[in-house]
């Protein structure tokens, strides 16, 4: 049978799920736990040193050890444990010792205990099979999991375990669901499964009865062995034997093991893989941060493009890509520069967002002009018609080389231009400003300390984000590569097309060659990584974009300035234009240009 998750999976891994595999799927069963229990209960990976323990009603932990062949009893038992959430009062659990000292039971705790989980485990999965039929099928890979084997099977066929005693009992009692469960294997079985009545388990409405049952249950048994003791005893363990059937026989460890197997499972106690502390970071900065994964065709190949929607705190924290300064705000006097600037510029745009309104009187057709009426000899032209133009809107997506040439005074410069436009379009209602930063950082997904992976940040959006958000581009670390035409790619679906309604423009800041390096399959540098630039520029043209694109200069450029001129503008076009890096205002004035151009749209 498909997998169900295959329905949701927006990838097919095969071995264990990476770090970003792990966030997605982390997410899909917080939406299943969500919508179960209609609350907000954590669903985290087990991390180190924590233990093993059921949930306790607040948190659920699961595995970090996914894959496409388990993850629907992963989902499964995260769900059976959401039910725990939802219908187990976890009050009775934490008093059961009150319980059995009133009754004088504590010496048969384990097997109380063992038969609560057991009673309560089926209460609360009959009411999610039945009330939720969607989740049926995570059900039965959990139970063909935890409960269902070849070795159970045999076991409850065979002679073992029809000794009278708690083992047995308790063996053919958690396993009573099963198709080849003989209730007559041992003498007070058949009065336990009608005391059970597993077809009617939706009698007991809450873990108090559930506890009380299994009290009945363990007195019924206590009773029964304090009865059958010596000879008596001995007789009936011969004559089980004897019943059994010898067909496909296991070793009494074999199912003894899988017997602790379910037993665990009873207990909350199964078997989690643990995340490191740094692990368990990295997965929350993915989860919070919304991270994709594009493959772009790239030369005579495929690259994979890692998409990060936002900087997150969880990002910064977890320095995933080791991108990021994590504890210091790195670049703060240019945020403040940035933001003096953009409100220095934001005096001379006020005019965008007017409105200019023409009023045409005299007509004859319209509105009626109540001034004109007392007037009136009914010959006259009584209507008027206001018009209303407003500046076109702008879509502005700036685009910056984040590599590590580009540390110092390049990057300082730039982010200080780029925040005070970012501040612009914050305080503007008909200009749209998104930020994205190009560059290459460490693969979260490979144990490689050294492998890379093209990085595309969109760092910022105006039409969602705050300043707050706009501020946090002071901790990034420019010191990646430069893979340019496979970020462009990537980059090309968020960035709308112009129309009569909307110009759309893309800025461009650069400083070198495309060069990135991805495993032995590819090199992408020379010229073919020139060509596959202007490709994907060309592409992002074809929506009626305008790039404006600056290469920023530096000392060791010059001496080759005309090879780069050149090959700056076969990747840009022929308005590429080479700026130092202490003249990056230039840009801005350039657009503060463009932002008062008179083009209106009514």
């Amino acid at each position: 049978m498909k997998n169900k998750s295959a329905y949701w999976l927006s990838h097919t891994p095969v071995e264990k799920f990476n770090l970003i595999e792990l966030a997605h799927t982390q997410r899909a069963i917080s939406n299943f736990v969500k919508i179960l229990t209609k609350e907000e209960i954590p669903v985290e990976f087990f991390e180190n040193n924590q233990g093993e323990s059921m949930t306790d009603g607040k948190k659920i932990a699961i595995s970090s050890t996914i894959n496409l062949n388990n993850i629907d009893s992963v989902v499964g038992l995260a769900i059976h444990e959401g039910a725990h959430c939802k219908h187990t009062n976890f009050k009775v659990l934490k008093k059961i010792s009150n319980r059995l000292l009133e009754g004088n039971l504590m010496g048969g705790r384990r097997w109380i205990e063992m038969l609560l989980n057991f009673i309560e485990d089926r209460r609360i999965d009959n009411l999610v099979y039945h009330n939720a039929p969607g989740y049926q099928d995570y059900y039965r890979a959990m139970y063909d999991r935890y409960y269902y084997s070849k070795v159970v099977d045999k076991g409850l066929k065979g002679k073992e375990y029809r000794e009278e005693n708690w083992e047995s009992y308790m063996f053919r009692i958690i396993n009573m669901f099963n198709k080849n469960s003989d209730p007559t294997a041992l003498h007070c079985l058949s009065t336990i499964y009608k005391a059970v009545d597993l077809k009617n388990i939706g009698r007991l409405t809450s873990t108090k009865h559930s506890l009380e049952l299994a009290i009945t249950i363990y007195q019924l048994l206590a009773m029964h062995f304090s009865l059958k003791k010596g000879p008596d005893l001995k007789h009936q363990n011969q004559i089980n034997k004897k019943n059994a059937k010898n067909k496909n026989k296991v070793s009494k460890e074999e199912i003894k093991k899988a017997f602790s197997k379910q037993e665990n499972f009873l207990k909350g106690q199964t078997s989690k893989t643990s995340l490191t502390k740094k692990e368990t970071k990295q997965v929350e900065a993915i989860g919070k941060s919304n991270i994709q994964i594009k493959d772009i065709k790239v030369l005579d190949t495929s690259c994979p493009v890692h998409v990060i929607e936002g900087i997150t705190p969880a990002i910064i924290e977890s320095n995933l890509y080791d991108t990021f300064y994590i504890n210091d705000l790195k670049h703060r006097p240019e945020v403040e520069d940035g933001i003096n600037i953009g409100k220095k510029l934001l005096r001379k745009l006020r005019v965008r967002n007017e409105q200019i309104t023409l009023a045409s009187k005299r007509l004859k057709s319209g509105k009626i002009d109540p001034r004109r009426i007392y007037a009136a000899n009914f010959e006259d032209d009584l209507f008027y018609k206001i018009d209303r133009a407003n500046y076109k809107p702008i879509s502005l997506h700036v685009t910056i080389d984040g590599s590590g040439s580009m540390d110092g005074t390049k990057w300082r410069q730039v982010l200080t231009n780029t925040i005070a436009l970012g501040y612009v379009a914050l305080k503007m209602d008909n200009i749209d400003l998104t930020i994205s930063i190009r560059t290459s950082g460490y693969n979260p997904n490979s144990s490689s300390s050294t492998a890379q992976i093209p990085l595309l940040i969109l760092a910022f959006d105006s039409k969602k984000n705050t300043l707050r958000d706009l501020k946090r581009l002071a901790y990034y670390k420019a010191n990646g590569l430069t893979p340019e035409g496979m970020c462009l790619n990537a980059l090309n679906e968020f960035i709308p097309n112009s129309s009569y309604y909307l110009d759309s423009y893309l800025i461009n800041m650069s400083d070198g060659y495309p060069t990135f390096e991805h495993g032995k399959d590819l090199n992408y540098r020379g010229e073919k990584a020139i060509l596959d630039t202007a490709k994907a520029v060309k592409n992002i043209k074809k929506k009626g974009v305008k790039i404006l694109s600056y290469f920023i200069q530096s000392s060791t450029t010059k001496v080759k300035e005309k090879e780069l001129n050149e090959n700056f503008q076969i990747m840009y076009g022929k308005e590429a234009s080479f700026i130092d890096p202490k003249n990056v205002n230039e840009v801005t004035k350039t657009l503060n240009s463009l932002f008062l151009e008179r083009n209106l749209i009514s």
